[in-house]
């Protein structure tokens, strides 16, 4: 049984990483990126400068899968990488 991504699914994409406002629950626009740790300095950025409470998740599009999440905290940036 195979569970259904939350997350839009693309196939044959040039930029396959991209980044999820967990928050509002749709895709940052503009934030496309062509390799994984790009992607996830994006993130990084974007909560960086957010709002405290603000979460941004990195997935590939063309297989679903969630890479990262970053979550903005009063102080500190909690990051969470998931089992490749």
């Amino acid at each position: 049984m195979t569970t259904k991504s939350p997350y839009p699914r693309v196939n044959g994409t040039s930029r396959p990483f991209r980044l999820w406002d967990a928050k509002a629950k749709k895709h940052k626009t503009g934030c496309c990126y062509k390799y994984e740790r790009n992607a996830l300095n994006g993130a990084l950025l974007a909560v960086k400068w957010g709002k405290i409470g603000d979460a941004i998740e990195v997935y590939d599009v063309e297989t679903g899968r969630l890479l990262a999440q970053y979550v903005r905290k009063p102080t500190t940036v909690w990051f969470e990488e998931f089992v490749k």
